[in-house]
């Protein structure tokens, strides 16, 4: 599994890819920008072009100040919030088996959690058992390695051991002794301990294994990322490490199949503080085909070895691909996503989590709140040739063939889309036949619970279920849904 990499290929991609980079101006664009979104200035970060394409981070970044003492916190924030969605996740499992709810109780978003595999989308607690055994059989280890944008380290592996479906081990391979200057008691009860459910480590052999030789290239496992180009080929040298890591510390799980979940902090930080579930699935998407729909010269996430499961869905469409994966772990629903930790735990993601809700997530090129089949109907700009039919399952309103043609060029005879190299087209577009959601639509949002609505919510229809009586939380959605149904057809 970790054969495949070279350094030599590596700086072959690099090279290239800092060459197109000059040409097409990104360099200068980044200039004008980092003096708002960069700690370190002058360092150009991993997947720079992201932060050209998603202004509303710009807005983000300048109100948190960031500085390197406030990236080093929000590192810190990134991985412990991610952690403890699982950890969440296996107390609910517990009390949803001990006392199943009735079916229409299911998707009432107590009883909602985020999978170990990695801990991204929200799901019913059956339905991420099946999925987690679907997608990685039903032993597996899976650990999830973050890398720094800026110095290109990874500074943190750490996850979980699933059995039949279930979490039931954590496991924290290796973490920077930077980022425990962070810890709280019970972070370090989480991660510097070990007891026979989770194994850890002290702070010393948690940097120390960082500092330890890959022998194929002769690099520390912490500077792999330094060397070899994306997720997928620096990913490929750290599963090797975390195999032998296994076999000496956690010898008795050697049975799973072992999967690295490879990310660096930006992306993790868009994915992590996803407004609903639709944007996730279309994030996702876009991790995992990026060369493909975005034009560039590498991956911004990977799974290694990728699961089967995901391979063949990511053949579809990404509007259809978005529906399915709300379908399969929703019922067809759309979750506002959730903090596990509490705002003093975490308080640069809640401050992200509510100026995402306030501006909305294309801030200022689409103001508002994008609705999940909007979302799922996004076309990204991209730094290749593309075509509408990668991204849509049905055909654009007229309003959205308008906006296509006028913004991007788009040829309506054969759906071609040019590069943003011929375009200079920066930006998401968003069918502006359905109108944007606004902050005010919603009933008041508590951060660590979430709420749940129909995929197709639209402003009217959240209007009549809000009026009805629908308070956010699942219960009888399927009543408010149909009655709004009903309602905006007699408006119509």
């Amino acid at each position: 599994m970790e054969e495949g990499f070279s350094k030599e290929e590596s700086l072959r991609k690099r090279t290239a890819w800092e060459k197109r980079f000059n040409e097409l101006g990104i360099n200068i664009a980044w200039k004008r920008v980092e003096k708002f979104i960069s700690p370190y200035k002058g360092i150009v970060p991993m997947n720079a072009e992201i932060f050209m394409v998603f202004p509303a981070w710009a807005t983000i970044f300048r109100e948190i100040g960031m500085t390197p003492e406030a990236w080093e916190r929000l590192k810190y924030e990134n991985f412990v919030e991610w952690a403890y969605r699982v950890d969440q996740a296996v107390k609910t499992t517990n009390r949803v088996l001990k006392e199943p709810p009735p079916p229409q109780e299911m998707y009432e978003v107590h009883n909602l959690c985020y999978l170990s595999h990695p801990p991204a989308y929200l799901c019913t607690p059956e339905v991420g058992k099946h999925t987690c055994e679907m997608l990685y059989g039903k032993y597996a280890t899976v650990e999830y390695v973050h890398v720094d944008d800026f110095s290109r380290e990874i500074y943190w592996i750490n996850g979980y051991h699933n059995d039949e479906g279930f979490p039931v081990h954590q496991w924290t391979v290796a973490v920077d002794e930077k980022l425990c200057d962070h810890f709280d008691e019970e972070d370090e009860k989480a991660f510097l301990t070990s007891n026979s459910a989770w194994t850890g480590g002290t702070r010393e052999e948690l940097n120390e294994r960082l500092d330890r030789m890959e022998f194929t290239i002769r690099e520390r496992l912490r500077d792999l990322p330094k060397v070899l180009w994306d997720p997928p080929e620096w990913g490929r040298a750290t599963w090797g490490m975390i195999r032998d890591f296994r076999i000496d510390e956690l010898s008795r799980w050697a049975y799973g199949t072992l999967y690295a979940s490879c990310v660096s902090t930006y992306i993790s930080s868009i994915a992590q503080s996803a407004l609903m579930s639709a944007e996730f699935f279309t994030y996702l998407y876009y991790g995992l085909k990026t060369t493909e729909v975005l034009g560039l010269d590498y991956l911004l996430f990977s799974y290694v070895p990728m699961p089967n499961m995901l391979t063949e869905m990511l053949t579809l469409p990404q509007e259809t691909f978005v529906k399915r994966m709300s379908e399969f772990f929703l019922g067809g629903y759309n979750a506002i996503h959730k903090h596990a930790c509490g705002e003093r735990k975490i308080p640069l993601l809640f401050r992200i989590k509510k100026s995402l809700f306030k501006y909305g997530q294309f801030y200022p090129h689409y103001k508002g709140i994008v609705p999940p089949m909007v979302m799922a109907r996004t076309i990204p700009p991209s730094f290749t040739t593309t075509n509408v039919n990668m991204f849509l399952e049905t055909p654009p309103s007229k309003e959205f063939w308008e906006l296509l043609e006028s913004e991007a060029d788009a040829d309506r005879k054969t759906g071609e889309i040019p590069s943003v190299e011929e375009t200079s087209r920066f930006k998401f577009l968003l069918d502006p036949s359905v109108e944007p959601l606004k902050p005010s639509d919603f009933p008041p949002i508590d951060w660590n619970v979430g709420q749940i609505w129909p995929f197709d919510i639209t402003r009217e229809k959240m209007e009549i279920m809000v009026e009805e009586g629908y308070d956010g939380s699942g219960k009888d959605i399927e009543y408010y849904s149909e009655l709004a149904d009903k309602k905006m057809g007699k408006r119509n």
